[in-house]
């Protein structure tokens, strides 16, 4: 018997039959995300608890099999449940789907794994919570953790969303469980709502990392308020909207704006809203300059979007003039959203696939009621950096980001996030077919060309997915020598996750 075989019997004896898959067709599906992949899946594992989890992490380490955990899956533009190396068995948490603790007026969820975006929302929404949790531009299938553990944004004023979870439950790749913060104290009140606990906090070393597997964690709610008006605007040229960045981000700084907000280029704004326009180009790519100038005459070179909110229609109000003042001799005129109470709106919590869009922009197909990039060969890379909030560094890394996608014969997909007053991420999305030949190659060489350049210029990634980076990223001190140290003393036969962010 193989040392796998050994390993799935054991495997099998823990989970059962139905939660160990080696079938072909459940593993190509695995193997299969928004761009060229080579790794091929063993197997996939359905653990449904902490105790299963363990007992999967202590078979591999036995049996020295790499294993590498995913949440929901859905990844999307990152490398959705591929693993970073060859031959990593795939553990699959969406069983793993309990909401296990709820206080409504200390404001927290505490989840599993597998609970998505949509499932929380639902939940809140049937027991009438005024509170909600921040939501996100991807699929509403997405898992929370898997989300916060990759220091994902969201929506809302609690955007940076890995800032404002606690309590964490994690399995350590040799079966051992350790909680964070409080929580690792019998009987602890102050679990879910503190979050440092006593001495060396740890819940950093287990986001994007691969130190330890977490099966549980607190997020902290918002409370709606009464007062909230989704606003957008346009700015025409990009020498206004570095000005306009600017004036915003004191706008950020002084509270004005505590939720977060949004600048999408012309390309982000179309690609959402439409598919590429074949029938106009004779069914070529990519899309003529001339081309793009026409269809954004109705918006302009950049849209801006966000959410005012206030505790009364009077200081919303004010909030609305101070917004439009920021923006005067800059910007087309502000269009304020829906008052009605009934309006149920991203920036409370409630999530929405229309972003997803832009995964098919290139697609000859609509996107499906039920979208799924990798099934549907849309070819898809994210590339983030994070840029100080400025609009001198905004443009410079908005320049570069507009610049090599081009060089690609590709649209240039950019956005500058406002998550804090402090730090913009800048996001590009590479859009592709997948079934045109050659569309894969060129686009991960785009890829590591932008990456090459935003880092040569000084806006290193916030966030890496499957590609990472072509070379290892030099750092100037020892933290990398400390990081492989920490791997190698609570992973010492580097079965959890290898080769995740370069470790």
């Amino acid at each position: 018997m193989s040392t796998l075989e050994a390993a799935l019997a054991e495997w099998r004896s823990a989970l059962g039959e139905a939660n160990v898959l080696t079938e072909p067709e459940a593993l190509a599906a695995a193997e299969t995300t928004t761009f060229a992949t080579t790794q091929r899946i063993p197997a996939i594992l359905r653990p449904g608890s902490t105790a299963e989890v363990q007992a999967c992490l202590r078979v591999a380490q036995a049996h020295r099999i790499p294993v590498y955990p995913v949440s929901g899956g859905r990844n999307w533009g990152y490398g959705s449940r591929v693993p970073a190396r060859d031959g990593s068995v795939l553990m699959e948490l969406a069983r793993m789907n309990r909401v296990l603790a709820y206080d409504e007026k200390l404001a927290y969820l505490t989840v599993e794994p597998g609970v998505t975006f949509r499932q929380a929302y639902t939940w809140l929404k049937e027991r009438g919570s005024p509170l909600f949790i921040t939501t996100i531009g991807g699929s509403p299938e997405g898992s929370l953790i898997g989300n916060a553990l990759e220091r994902g944004d969201g929506r809302g004023p609690h955007s940076d969303i890995f800032n404002h979870v606690c309590a964490m439950e994690v399995v350590l790749p040799n079966g051992e469980r350790v909680e964070t913060g409080m929580a690792r104290f019998p009987n602890a009140h102050a679990a879910p709502v503190y979050r440092w606990g006593l001495g060396p906090s740890l819940d950093g070393l287990f986001s994007q990392s691969s130190l330890g597997v977490v099966t549980r964690m607190t997020f902290w709610l918002v409370k709606k308020v009464p007062y909230l008006r989704e606003f957008v605007f346009t700015v025409k040229e990009d020498a206004q909207l570095w000005e306009l960045v600017d004036r915003l981000q004191q706008l950020a700084l002084d509270g004005t704006l505590r939720n977060s907000f949004y600048f999408w280029n012309d390309v982000k704004a179309l690609s959402v809203a439409r598919q590429f326009p074949y029938e106009h180009t004779g069914g070529r790519t990519p899309l003529p300059s001339f081309m793009l100038e026409q269809l954004r005459e109705d918006f302009g070179r950049w849209a801006v979007s966000g959410a005012i909110s206030a505790q009364d229609e009077e200081l919303g109000a004010l909030l609305e003039r101070r917004l439009a003042t920021a923006m005067e001799g800059l910007a087309r005129p502000l269009e304020l959203g829906p008052r009605d109470a009934d309006y149920e709106s991203p920036f409370q919590g409630r999530p929405t696939d229309v972003n997803l869009a832009m995964a098919y922009w290139r697609k000859k197909n609509p996107m499906p009621a039920e979208p799924n990039p990798d099934r549907d060969k849309c070819g898809f890379i994210w590339c983030s950096v994070a840029v100080p909030f400025t609009g001198e560094q905004a443009r410079e890394a908005s320049a570069i980001a507009t610049r090599v996608p081009r060089m690609f014969a590709l649209e240039p997909n950019v956005a500058l996030l406002a998550l804090s007053p402090r730090c913009l991420y800048l996001v590009v999305a590479l859009a592709y077919d997948r079934e045109v030949p050659g569309e894969d190659e060129r686009a991960m060489a785009c890829y590591q060309s932008l990456q090459r350049e935003l880092v040569q210029a000084g806006y290193y990634p916030m966030r890496l997915g499957l590609p990472g980076f072509s070379e290892e990223l030099s750092s100037q001190d020892d933290s990398r020598a400390l990081l492989k140290r920490l791997k190698e003393a609570v992973d010492p036969a580097g079965i959890l996750a290898p080769g995740r962010y370069g470790f």
